[in-house]
């Protein structure tokens, strides 16, 4: 019984740090303020998290969870013949991203340098496509594969879809005549 009220009051936190982030800074935010929202006191935060920072870094793990877990799926498909390269972003994933849009920008947003979510979601396209490519994450092609499904992800938040294959190559397209 007290590993599901530890639960709870972790997550009881958690939801109260997120709902602050929606009108308050994360530099502005204090144990007090976040005891007061989560309806506890402070050595109950303390029992859970040594810092905010703890709990920050927690929770852009949890957000990051669903793209690390899509992505090696697609890790144990790229054996597959009919696997779709470009496709990383599965029904699911979308799903996810679109139902948890304002969260994982909230989270997007926390400035947490290296270990922030962009950062980490970075690594984890570079982890992603240097394992496919068979190629090292220093090799400028892994470069713009990653900051091209950071652009997707980008996308898919902005416009509530991931961009076609077709979006792609045209876009492509129209680049090149920028290096000619």
């Amino acid at each position: 019984m007290a590993d599901l009220r530890f639960e709870r009051t972790e997550k009881m936190i958690q939801l109260a740090f997120l709902e602050l982030l929606k009108h308050t800074s994360f530099n502005e935010i204090s144990i007090a303020k976040l005891a007061k929202a989560s309806l506890v006191d402070r050595t109950t935060f303390y029992a859970h998290y040594e810092n905010l920072y703890e709990l920050a870094d927690t929770v852009v793990k949890q957000t990051l969870a669903p793209f690390i877990a899509a992505f090696s799926e697609s890790e144990q498909q790229k054996h597959n013949k009919n696997f779709d390269n470009y496709s990383f972003f599965s029904h699911e994933l979308i799903n996810h991203l679109l139902s948890n849009k304002e969260e994982i920008e909230l989270v997007r947003e926390i400035p947490l340098g290296t270990k922030g979510f962009d950062q980490r979601l970075r690594k984890i396209f570079t982890q992603t496509y240097t394992s496919f490519l068979n190629l090292p994450a220093t090799d400028f092609t892994i470069f713009l594969l990653v900051n091209l499904a950071i652009s997707d992800f980008d996308f898919i938040l902005e416009n509530q879809r991931i961009p076609s294959k077709k979006e792609l190559q045209t876009g492509l397209k129209r680049m090149e005549h920028f290096l000619e």
